[in-house]
């Protein structure tokens, strides 16, 4: 018989509930393997212990009582947080305004008309003089080399703000599964 076969059947040994050809092919296995002699001894030791303890009497009204408390959290959570799933986070916040803010200043810079009625946007100063100037050398570059930093930006953008939202696990499991692909020098 091997070890794992027999390690199967040592409950049941214990338990007498092993019928006597089995029983005496386990006894004969027990009388020559250490580890499972040792694995007997450890279950008798439990079984044992579990004889010797002292029952516990639950209290008559206990399923009520519990039955009560899961009825009360349940309707206690839905009256507070009906809307659970859409309760963003302070960075989630910031997140979203820092969008709105380049779509908002892309928007604004994009447009002539719009950019000739701000003071800040003007061409006058120094923050639109960069933007402009910023937004001219990205215009002149060749489409496919643009094309590709925006999907590389966005990309980056997107991961980012799925990370967020994503909530504290899955980022978790991210970072675990990242750092499991990154190479070992």
């Amino acid at each position: 018989m091997r070890c794992s076969k027999a390690a199967e059947q040592l409950q049941l040994y214990i338990d007498k509930r092993l019928p006597l050809e089995k029983m005496r092919l386990l006894e004969l296995h027990l009388s020559q393997c250490n580890s499972c002699q040792q694995a007997l001894f450890c279950f008798e030791k439990i079984d044992q212990a579990l004889c010797h303890m002292e029952m516990v009497a639950e209290p008559a009204d206990l399923t009520s009582h519990i039955m009560r408390r899961v009825a009360h959290s349940v309707q206690q959570n839905e009256e507070v947080h009906p809307y659970v799933l859409f309760q963003p986070s302070l960075t989630e916040w910031l997140a979203a305004l820092l969008l709105a803010t380049i779509t908002t200043l892309g928007i604004i810079l994009g447009q002539p008309s719009l950019r000739a009625t701000l003071p800040i946007a003007n061409g006058h100063d120094a923050f639109s003089y960069l933007c402009i100037n910023l937004w001219n050398n990205l215009m002149s570059l060749n489409s496919a080399t643009l094309m590709l930093a925006f999907w590389i930006v966005g990309t980056i953008l997107g991961v980012w703000i799925t990370l967020l939202v994503a909530g504290s696990e899955m980022r978790a499991l991210w970072l675990k599964a990242m750092i499991s692909r990154l190479p070992v020098w």
